[in-house]
C-alpha cells in the first residue's frame, strides 16, 4: 500500500512526464489533463496490485490505454455526428420534397379550376417561363392585363394553400 506522501512525491515527479506522453495521443490538454489525473486514481486505488517498483510502467500502460478508449470513444461521437447530420439532411430533403408536392397538388388544382384564358396566360409565364411581354404579344394583350391574370391566379394559390395548411 503506497501512503499518502509517497503517492504526492510520485504524481509530482511524474506527472509532466505522463501529461508530454497523453499529449502524444491527444489534441485536448483537458483531456491530457483527465487521462493522466485519472491514471494516478488508479494507482491510489489499486495500490496493493502493483508490483513494487512497477508504478511508472503501470502508469505508463494506464495512460496509453486510456488515451486509445478516449481517441475510440471520439470517433465513435464522430460517426455519430456525422450521422445524425446526414439524417437530418434526409429528412429535410424528405421534408422539403413533401411540401413541393403539396405546392403542386394546389397549383393543379387551382389551374384545373381556373377559366381557359387565365390558365393559358399562368401557364405560358410560369411553366414554360415566357416574360409577361412575350405572353402579351402572343396572346395579343397588354402586359398590365397578363399582370392581372397572374395576379388573380396567384391570389387563388395562395388562398388554396392557406386553406390546405390549415387543414393539415
Amino acid at each position: 500500500m503506497i501512503d499518502q506522501a509517497a503517492f504526492d512525491r510520485l504524481f509530482r515527479l511524474l506527472y509532466g512526464e505522463l501529461y508530454a506522453f497523453a499529449r502524444r495521443f491527444l489534441n485536448e490538454s483537458a483531456d491530457c489533463e483527465d487521462v493522466v489525473s485519472g491514471a494516478f486514481e488508479d494507482v491510489w486505488t489499486n495500490a496493493k496490485q502493483i508490483e513494487e517498483g512497477a508504478t511508472r510502467a503501470y502508469l505508463y500502460k494506464n495512460i496509453r490505454n486510456k488515451c486509445i478508449d478516449h481517441l475510440r470513444r471520439e470517433a465513435t461521437r464522430r460517426r455519430h455526428a456525422e450521422l445524425y447530420a446526414k439524417l437530418s439532411m434526409d429528412y429535410d430533403r424528405a421534408d422539403r420534397l413533401a411540401e413541393m408536392n403539396e405546392r403542386e397538388r394546389i397549383i393543379k388544382k387551382v389551374l384545373d379550376t381556373l377559366p381557359d384564358y387565365t390558365r393559358k396566360i399562368f401557364t405560358a409565364c410560369y411553366v414554360e417561363r415566357q416574360s409577361y411581354a412575350e405572353v402579351a404579344q402572343l396572346m395579343n394583350i397588354s402586359t398590365s392585363t397578363v399582370k392581372k391574370y397572374i395576379s388573380r391566379a396567384l391570389q387563388q394559390i395562395a388562398e388554396m394553400r392557406n386553406r390546405s395548411t390549415k387543414t393539415a
